[in-house]
């Protein structure tokens, strides 16, 4: 037998004698019916509740079945760990990724999403054929991989952004009319989407018309605002949420007027040119005078409007301070990386140590400061926030990302509670699932992450994890640590 194939056979039964214990009793006996997880004295942590002290939990197959200061007596076929000095928390979401952005890289996605107390995600962008089928998966294997919720493809104009040119991976659809837009959605919808994507080159009547099929249809609707739009216009049409702040630096200023006639000329200008380079045209025309003139009153006006419409914003707070933080450049991150499967492993490295030879663009820069000065007055403006990373653009590592974004909110203003509720009961929410998700109490779903350090304290002990627990299936450190091996040695 082929020693690779071999080695991976014994990583796999590694995996499984980890995970099968939580289905045993202390005798080693299963029993097929029911399996039970006990955590004794353990500190629960959640945004419902806050922190409870010497709490003992019980997992039933895959739901919390109870949450009590009390002794809890032990059922049979139960593991009991003893909770001590460590702290759960809820699985956790990033609400922002591209499952098949990256090719080579889509097999090592779930576990490593897991690994790192990933329990469920959002896919914002991907050709319907490709995304579609990981969604099935997690379906059929949901002990192994996090819940799925998918957009399909993006939503775009003509000309559109991600339409298959260089550096443009074809993850989008260019509409031609609100006909089409239309037709579309309701495609979409009859292929299972959980919701629809719009973006940036739609026409205002495209876009009208993908918010109310949509609407009629039972979805709703992310995106970017789109460029011939001012955000408040559409906030005002219905848009669910926001991604990435994108334009938004553009309708804060007091030249937000003057801006939009502008950018609605660039539209009608380069209507012949490559969507992707008229896009970043236009970006690089207006963000710097849009931050640069920015205005308090007008700000206020806008995120007020957000909240009286309920359009959320998912900031991508770690992708927005990219040309601050170089990640990049940073030893500790790049060792990431080595869970990468071999080739995409090769070509972010090459990719990140060409691009420290370069130098942040003021661009860059500004954006950046004004993307993290933004998440306070979103939260003053009561403005709701989910944490999503656009994992794996910009060498967001799978996973590992989230907590980056999660230590970005904090400095950016929120406090560690806010940062975790913004990944876990404001996700549940989003899509009305906050009945089954996103809390430690009875009859929730069992994605549970066990850490070894308060949250509360220092948001980056969320990265300091000892067990996560998977649809009540029980993965300890050295089960995770091999889900990360595997990823790694996939070619």
């Amino acid at each position: 037998m082929n020693m690779f194939i071999f080695r991976h056979l014994l990583i796999i039964l590694f995996i499984g004698l980890c995970i099968f214990q939580m289905g045993c009793d202390n005798s080693g006996t299963k029993d097929t019916e029911e399996h039970s997880i006990l955590f004794t004295n353990v500190t629960a942590i959640d945004a419902k509740f806050g922190e409870r002290n010497n709490i003992n939990i019980l997992v039933t197959n895959n739901k919390i079945a109870k949450v009590s200061m009390e002794q809890i007596n032990s059922p049979s076929n139960c593991i009991t760990i003893d909770g001590t000095g460590k702290y759960l928390i809820p699985g956790l979401w990033d609400a922002h990724v591209h499952l098949t952005f990256t090719p080579g890289l889509e097999e090592s996605m779930f576990p490593l999403f897991i690994a790192n107390g990933i329990t469920s995600i959002r896919d914002t962008g991907g050709l319907i054929g490709l995304v579609l089928p990981w969604k099935d998966k997690a379906k059929q294997e949901p002990n192994s991989s996090p819940n799925v919720f998918i957009a399909g493809p993006l939503l775009d104009g003509l000309p559109n952004v991600y339409d298959g040119s260089p550096g443009r991976p074809e993850i989008s659809i260019g509409l031609e009319s609100p006909k089409e837009a239309e037709e579309t959605v309701v495609m979409l919808k009859n292929k299972g989407v959980d919701l629809i994507k719009s973006y940036e080159m739609l026409t205002p009547e495209e876009f009208i018309a993908i918010l109310n099929r949509s609407k009629e249809q039972g979805l709703f609707v992310t995106g970017h605002v789109p460029l011939s739009m001012d955000v408040i216009e559409a906030s005002d049409a219905g848009l669910r949420s926001m991604e990435h702040l994108r334009n938004l630096e553009m309708a804060c200023s007091k030249d937000f007027d003057s801006l939009l006639n502008e950018r609605r000329k660039m539209l009608l200008a380069g209507k012949d040119s490559l969507g992707g380079k008229l896009r970043s045209y236009i970006h690089r025309s207006q963000r710097l005078h849009a931050i640069n003139s920015f205005d308090e009153e007008r700000t206020n006006k806008v995120l007020a409007r957000l909240a009286e419409n309920d359009t959320w914003q998912i900031p991508t707070t770690a992708l927005l301070t990219g040309g601050i933080n170089r990640l990049y450049e940073d030893d500790t991150w790049q060792k990431t990386f080595q869970y990468l499967p071999k080739k995409v492993k090769s070509i972010w490295i090459n990719k990140a140590n060409n691009s420290k030879q370069k130098k942040s663009s003021e661009l860059s820069l500004v954006h950046g400061e004004w993307g993290l000065q933004m998440i306070a007055k979103l939260k003053s403006a009561n403005v709701k926030i989910l944490a999503g990373t656009d994992t794996p653009i910009s060498y967001l590592t799978p996973g590992f990302s989230l907590h980056k974004e999660l230590e970005m909110l904090v400095k950016g203003g929120l406090k560690p509670i806010e940062a975790i509720e913004s990944a876990t009961i404001l996700p549940a929410k989003y899509f009305d699932l906050e009945e089954t998700m996103g809390t430690i109490e009875p009859s929730k779903l069992a994605d549970l992450v066990l850490l070894d350090a308060n949250p509360l304290s220092n948001i980056k002990n969320t990265t300091k994890i000892i067990a996560v627990v998977r649809n009540g299936t029980y993965y300890n450190r050295e089960a995770l640590n091999n889900l990360l091996q595997l990823s790694s040695e996939k070619d």
